[in-house]
């Protein structure tokens, strides 16, 4: 069987491979690479690796019999050229370009055509932004999106989960210690940390760690949680998309504001903000929490920067323990 597939290939990684070790699996593979030209007229952008190198890096592939190279989208001078009896694409190839055309020509030619599921967490866009990221630090973000905020001034969207409270308080009380921000947008919604917070608020906290974001640079989503032996897992950038799936609806976040705003409180783990930047693993002692004397946060975390005590993760996720 001659199997044909196409892309770019910019940056070779795992949803590539995925691609094209399963095309491989159903005949001889002929891989089509689009010319830097065709990449920069169709994306506006040119690639990063020129056409040699990424054709080097398909041909070095041992499952890869041929590589041809192409600059229009219209494929079917090569589907004319090359006789494949599949044609294998990502799933998002249908909605990518009009591909009225070729999907005809499939059809009068008796070429089947597998779409197979893009791999999803991965991308040649993500990776830039990833090495776009690699360098920096962010200590202004720390200094000037942490803070301590009075726990009487924030206002809750969310209903909080009674038995994860009662554990959280329990956590917190035996260690003496508060970690993990509460996250909350400029309106003074918490917007993550709804169990957190009603734990802090019963155990006497006046004034609560905070990293407040603007809205505009969240994405709300509509909230996904799998349920795996028995255990409900909500998804995350840190959970395993494993089990039984229960996809809740999508919300604006005028919906939210306005939920904080009547007290109508949607219930728990049903949303998902995905913030920008996360700052996790902060310790707090608890007695500072409650005592009458605000927690100085600046000062705490200008000395851990100050220490290396921070590590700046690619992820944008920043780990604030100590490390002995």
């Amino acid at each position: 069987m001659r199997v044909y597939t196409t892309g770019v290939f910019d940056i070779l990684h795992r949803g590539h491979l995925n691609i094209l070790t399963q095309a491989a699996a159903l005949g001889e593979l002929t891989v089509g690479i689009m010319s830097d030209q065709g990449v920069e007229s169709t994306k506006g952008t040119r690639p990063i690796l020129s056409i040699d190198e990424r054709e080097a890096q398909i041909r070095s592939l041992p499952f890869v019999t041929e590589v041809i190279r192409y600059t229009d989208v219209d494929q079917r001078q090569n589907y004319t050229a090359i006789k494949p009896d599949i044609v294998v694409q990502g799933d998002d190839w249908l909605f990518s370009e009009d591909r009225t055309s070729a999907i005809g020509y499939l059809r009068e030619h008796g070429i089947r055509l597998v779409l197979l599921p893009r791999t999803q967490g991965i991308s040649t866009t993500e990776i830039r932004k990833r090495v776009a990221r690699s360098g920096r630090r962010d200590e202004r973000f720390l200094r000037e999106c942490l803070r301590m905020i009075p726990a009487t001034r924030l206002k809750r969207y969310e209903a909080f989960d009674e038995p994860k409270v009662l554990k959280l308080m329990q956590k917190i009380s035996s260690e003496g210690v508060f970690f993990n921000p509460i996250s909350i947008v400029k309106e003074m919604v918490v917007i993550d940390g709804a169990n957190r917070f009603e734990a802090l608020c019963r155990l006497g906290a006046r004034d609560v760690p905070c990293v407040v974001y603007d809205y505009s640079d969240i994405d709300l989503l509509g909230n996904v949680h799998f349920i795996n032996d028995g255990v409900r897992t909500r998804l995350s950038e840190f959970a395993r998309e494993e089990g039984e799936r229960i996809e809740f609806p999508r919300r604006t976040p005028k919906d939210i504001l306005d939920a904080a705003e009547q007290g109508s409180l949607i219930p728990n783990g049903e949303t998902f903000h995905r913030v920008p930047q996360s700052v996790v693993r902060l310790p707090i002692p608890l007695e500072s929490l409650v005592a009458a004397q605000p927690f100085d946060l600046g000062a705490h975390i200008d000395q851990l920067i100050h220490e290396g005590q921070i590590r700046f993760y690619q992820s944008s996720v920043y780990i604030c323990d100590e490390w002995q």
